[in-house]
């Protein structure tokens, strides 16, 4: 594993983005940079829950942490997150059958397949965050103080266990003095709070090897009385479970049950989600609901554009289906997707929604999102 890829949670880009409200920026080219300065002093004080305009003002930088790191593990395959159909060793290099509807829609980490960038945010909304905290600027870009990172990393990792607990693939290489069958230990807790780190960060803790292993278990340790601290103070069920894209998800079900979508039509919507959840996390505003989220969703499959459209819109059927709320929440999301503000530009640059080789990036390109826009208006009257 390289120690110098997956440590920076910083995008450079930020600083221009804050200022910029244009859809079509050059900051929506950004790519994601990692930062070679080190992060300011780890604060002392007490950690306890903010205000809800302190947590809104704070959430877009608490989702690019969290999406970034996680994408990292996956594409590193130490985190599994194929779409196995049963039978086989769930091994990166296992050919073993997946699902085939699942993975064709589902396969990009930015989609968010598992629910676990979602948890983890509201996890993190909850405890992870101190009520004081803001993000900081140096001279690359944006970030939160140490403490708080690896709290954030330890929401990452109890909601990744609460999806995915069998299908981590860390190398084992760390004993400990007393004998034990479980070694060698991955400190797999420790390598997430380790990712979350700036490079500076990382060279000062030294290298990610059993020679360093003394402060490997000492972070394990720290981090393992965090997430007790975690599961023992907060309902964690609830907050894994009762999220707006979990919820959107449910929505989207119904949907299909009823018959008023397709398998295919409802899994788009789904994978298209999470790209309206990014761009309402603005800073100032308020959540989407389910209903909003998934009302967007479906107006964006059923635009007509270069591929057949999945579902045929139909204003009775969404009229229906949805609140006039929930309708009018899809037009304000669709419009903060087509120009999105500040760092949920930013995350969304780094995205497979910005991907043009992406399977349903014609549902979501500037020319869909405003089609779909249209639609929205049509049905908010």
């Amino acid at each position: 594993m390289s120690n110098s890829g997956s440590a920076a949670v910083i995008f450079a880009a930020a600083a221009a983005a804050e200022s910029n409200t244009s859809g079509e920026s050059d900051t929506r080219r950004h790519k994601v940079l990692r930062v070679t300065t080190c992060s300011p002093v780890a604060i002392d004080h007490a950690f306890c829950e903010g205000f809800d305009t302190q947590h809104m003002a704070v959430l877009p930088m608490v989702r690019m942490s969290l999406l970034f790191v996680y994408s990292e593990l996956v594409f590193r395959n130490l985190w599994n997150v194929r779409f196995h159909s049963g039978g086989g060793t769930g091994l990166p290099d296992d050919p073993a059958t997946v699902r085939t509807l699942a993975t064709h829609h589902l396969d990009q980490p930015s989609t968010d397949g598992w629910n676990v960038v979602a948890g983890a945010v509201a996890l993190a909304q909850t405890w992870a965050v101190p009520a004081s905290e803001q993000p900081r600027r140096n001279d690359d870009g944006y970030d939160f103080a140490v403490d708080t990172r690896i709290r954030l990393a330890v929401c990452l990792s109890v909601s990744w266990k609460f999806q995915r607990a069998l299908s981590s693939h860390f190398p084992r290489r760390f004993y400990t003095r007393e004998p034990t069958l479980t070694a060698p230990h991955t400190h797999e807790l420790a390598y997430i709070g380790y990712s979350f780190m700036t490079i500076d960060e990382q060279g000062e803790f030294g290298e990610w090897t059993s020679d360093n292993a003394v402060k490997i278990r000492a972070l394990y340790n720290r981090m393992a009385a965090l997430e007790i601290d975690l599961i023992t103070k907060k309902n964690v069920m609830v907050l894994l479970t009762q999220n707006a894209q979990v919820l959107a998800e449910d929505r989207i079900a119904t949907l299909l049950a009823a018959n008023v979508v397709s398998a295919h039509a409802s899994m788009a919507m789904r994978a298209i989600v999470p790209l309206f959840v990014i761009a309402a996390e603005d800073g100032t505003g308020t959540a989407p609901s389910a209903g909003a989220l998934a009302c967007a969703a479906m107006l964006c499959v059923s635009v007509p554009t270069t591929v057949r459209p999945y579902v045929l819109h139909c204003k009775k059927t969404l009229c229906a289906r949805f609140t006039l709320a929930e309708r009018r929440g899809a037009y304000g999301v669709i419009d903060q997707a087509l120009h999105p503000r500040g760092l949920a530009d930013v995350t969304i640059a780094a995205t497979c929604y910005c991907d043009d080789g992406w399977v349903h990036h014609p549902f979501v390109c500037p020319e869909a999102l405003r089609i779909a826009l249209g639609a929205a208006c049509d049905v908010c009257g």
